[in-house]
C-alpha cells in the first residue's frame, strides 16, 4: 500500500490521475521485475523507492501527450519501459515493444500475460531492422524510448517508422550541454520523411522540450518530442 501511494501521490504531482487498479498493476509488475532480475540483469534500480520513482513515474510523464486508440512503438524495452507503464496507463494504445536481447524478450512475454494484457506485441530484433519487419503500409503514431543515448541516431532510425503525423518521444536526463548539443545536432538533421511522406531533399525537425522533476528525489528530467 505504501508503495502504491508513492506512485499514486507522485504522478498526481505530476497533473496526472493513476487509479488504484492501476497502481496495483504496476506493483504487480514491478514484483516480476524483481524476481527475474535475480537471474537476468532487468535494471540497476533495486531500491523500492527508487523503482517507483526512477521507472514507474518517469515512464507515464508522457501520458498527456499520447492521444487514445494511436499506436506505438516502444524501442529497447528493457524491462517494459516506458512501454508497459504507458499501456497501464492508455489500455487503447496498441503497443509495439522492441528488444534485442532475448532473455529480457523472454519477461516481456510472460509478464504481459501475467498482467492480461491486450493488444501488446513484443519483436526479437534490432531497431535497424524494422524497416524490413514492418509491412509497407504498416507505422506507428508514436515513437518513445528510454535506451537512445543519442537524439541523431534515434531520429534517423525512427522516422521511416512513423505514420503522416506521428511523432517521437524520447526520454532524457536534465537539460545541459551534452543535451544541448544532442539538441542542437538534430535540428540540423535533414533526414528521409516517414511511412506516406515525400521528402527527397530531407526534411528538418520541429522539437519540444519539456522539462519536468520527479517528485520525491528532486530528479530533473527532459522530455524531448520530435515532429516533421
Amino acid at each position: 500500500m505504501e508503495w502504491k501511494a508513492v506512485i499514486i501521490d507522485g504522478a498526481g504531482k505530476l497533473g496526472i490521475e493513476v487509479s488504484e487498479e492501476q497502481a496495483a498493476l504496476f506493483a504487480a509488475h514491478a514484483r516480476e521485475m524483481v524476481l527475474w532480475n535475480r537471474r537476468i540483469n532487468l535494471t540497476a534500480v533495486t531500491d523500492p523507492y527508487e523503482m517507483a520513482i526512477k521507472h514507474y513515474l518517469d515512464s507515464i510523464v508522457a501520458v498527456p501527450f499520447i492521444k487514445p486508440n494511436s499506436s506505438l512503438l516502444d524501442v529497447g524495452s528493457g524491462g517494459g519501459f516506458p512501454g508497459i507503464p504507458l499501456k497501464i496507463m492508455l489500455p487503447s494504445v496498441g503497443m509495439t515493444l522492441l528488444e534485442a536481447r532475448r532473455k529480457r524478450v523472454s519477461f516481456l512475454k510472460y509478464v504481459i500475460r501475467s498482467l492480461d494484457l491486450v493488444d501488446v506485441h513484443v519483436i526479437h530484433d534490432r531497431l535497424e531492422r524494422m524497416t524490413d519487419l514492418l509491412p509497407s503500409e504498416s507505422g506507428f503514431d508514436v515513437i518513445v524510448s528510454r535506451a537512445f543515448s543519442d537524439l541523431e541516431l534515434f531520429a534517423a532510425h525512427t522516422l521511416p517508422l512513423l505514420n503522416p503525423g506521428g511523432y517521437l518521444v524520447a526520454y532524457k536526463g536534465k537539460q545541459g550541454d551534452k543535451l544541448d548539443t544532442e539538441i542542437s545536432g538534430l535540428t540540423k538533421l535533414a533526414i528521409p520523411g516517414g511511412k506516406g511522406k515525400e521528402h527527397p531533399g530531407g526534411i528538418r525537425p520541429h522539437i519540444d522540450i519539456q522539462a519536468f522533476m520527479l517528485p520525491g528525489l528532486e530528479m530533473e528530467r527532459t522530455l524531448i518530442m520530435v515532429t516533421y
